[in-house]
């Protein structure tokens, strides 16, 4: 069977700031195959089986990426849109600015 396209691409956090688009089945499923097997549980299970059937065509190729959704929420690895670093930076512009603040003398 070929591969199977999303409608919608998913976004990981892959580390250190990197991200990574699952767009398909087959990179829904590699994905799955190099997860720690360590970190593996039910909801890792779940997009497992959920990938086979969509293969198989008992689902959609949306339904299992719903699943795989489920996964990467469970395993805390949804791409929030801002990386690590920029987030610490902003982090400390506004901790920089409201000690200054503070700082300020009242008039």
């Amino acid at each position: 069977m070929n591969d199977m396209p999303f409608r919608a691409p998913l976004t990981i956090a892959v580390g250190a700031g990197f991200k990574r688009e699952i767009a398909s089945l087959a990179e829904m499923q590699n994905f799955l195959k190099e997860w720690p097997a360590a970190r593996r549980g039910p909801v890792y299970a779940t997009a497992i089986r959920a990938c086979e059937a969509a293969r198989a065509g008992h689902l959609t190729a949306d339904q299992a990426r719903r699943a795989f959704m489920g996964f990467a929420e469970a395993a805390g690895i949804v791409w929030t849109g801002v990386d690590p670093v920029t987030a610490l930076r902003q982090a400390k512009t506004r901790s920089v600015r409201s000690r200054a603040e503070r700082n300020r003398p009242v008039p």
